[in-house]
């Protein structure tokens, strides 16, 4: 993976790649990846943005245009939208079509920037085999590599450097807003106590391209070396018609804590349930029937992926209530499971306050205890 990693205060444009700021514990850092602001910029122009005009959103229970509350999205879709339909873009995306964004994602921060992005041995097949449907690792390398080609040359259309540069200002103030708001990293102790392992890094992502709201955990281990990512959007309202008085979206602090211990989490839950026997999984599918169109409301399409969801946002609570935030895990709680309708998080967290008591012997061995009981209900 390509990473030359730059300790820096403020956000660095001569070569427009990333930037990083480190917290005291050196493990929480911040980076600007170019090859996600362009993935970003190219799925908000081919579908985020389309009609974006004509629909709403619910923001603090308000009903607002979708476009207000994108607005930066918004000024990206109204300057590119004439290259949705690029042949170098529509080249890529053929073969990625029935791949998720997270997916996407986690490949590209393995390779070069645009537009010198390509498939090397040093990629590691977990990456890319999904380009092919049926797994096949020729067709997957073969696909990957068209998808790059796409990317660069659309990278090149577009004259991305000149978006980059032009919106340095913006860029910088991202850095900014966080860099002040950096979470508390007492939260990173407590989530390797709790999950009992560690990571040698843990970084973040911030991108102004990837549409507010959304946010991917990612996992990677190199060389012995294993780093998670939190990749996401901004957390809030933005300002950028003045420059004197920018306000780009990242200064949230609780917002940015919250969706760290989410992502961040992901890394921790999905290897251990992922372990779990297919038995399990087929024993418990009954209770997703209850929860279907809520979840799938969310992008929360399969039985597997909820179980997911559920113990990463029991962890969070758990993870609150561990640092003294009784009152922000009452809000999470109810927020999860009448809100968003988690509804077995309450069992869930039970099971888990015994492992953290000292009663299983390890995470694993209380997650498979958690599903057996949730297959008798």
């Amino acid at each position: 993976m390509k990473k030359a990693f730059l300790i820096l205060s403020i956000i660095i444009f001569s070569n427009i790649s990333f930037a990083q700021i480190v917290d005291t514990t050196n493990k929480l850092k911040v980076e600007i990846n170019k090859n996600i602001e362009l993935l970003g910029l190219a799925y908000f122009i081919s579908f985020e943005g389309v009609d974006i005009e004509y629909k709403t959103v619910e923001i603090e229970g308000k009903k607002i245009q979708k476009k207000d509350w994108h607005n930066y999205g918004y000024y990206i879709y109204e300057e590119y939208k004439s290259y949705a339909t690029s042949e170098n873009l529509s080249k890529s995306f053929a073969l990625a079509d029935h791949l998720w964004l997270d997916y996407l994602t986690a490949f590209l921060l393995q390779v070069e920037d645009v537009p010198s992005a390509e498939l090397t041995d040093s990629v590691k097949e977990n990456y890319y085999i999904n380009f092919s449907k049926e797994k096949n690792v020729d067709e997957a390398k073969q696909n990957a590599k068209i998808f790059l080609e796409g990317l660069n040359s659309f990278s090149k259309e577009i004259n991305f450097e000149s978006y980059l540069s032009r919106s340095q200002k913006y860029y910088q103030k991202v850095i900014e807003e966080i860099e002040n708001g950096l979470p508390n990293s007492a939260f990173i102790g407590v989530m390797e106590s709790y999950y009992k392992r560690e990571f040698d890094n843990y970084i973040l992502v911030p991108s102004l391209t990837i549409p507010k709201g959304m946010g991917f955990g990612i996992r990677n281990t190199d060389n012995e070396r294993s780093i998670i990512f939190n990749v996401f959007g901004a957390l809030d309202f933005q300002e950028f018609d003045n420059d004197d008085n920018l306000i780009m979206g990242f200064a949230n602090h609780k917002k940015l804590r919250e969706l760290s211990v989410h992502e961040f989490g992901h890394a921790f839950v999905n290897p251990v349930v992922a372990q779990l026997p297919e038995s399990l999984f087929a024993k418990t599918e009954k209770l997703f029937e209850l929860l279907k169109s809520a979840m799938s409301d969310q992008g929360y399409n399969t039985w597997k992926v909820c179980v997911y969801e559920h113990f990463v946002r029991a962890g969070e609570i758990l993870i609150a209530e561990k640092l003294g935030e009784s009152e922000n895990a009452e809000k999470l709680i109810f927020e999860y499971v009448q809100t968003r309708q988690f509804k077995y998080i309450p069992e869930i967290l039970v099971e888990l306050r015994k492992y953290d008591n000292g009663f299983y012997s390890s995470y694993y061995d209380t997650v498979e205890q958690i599903m057996i009981q949730l297959s008798k209900l």
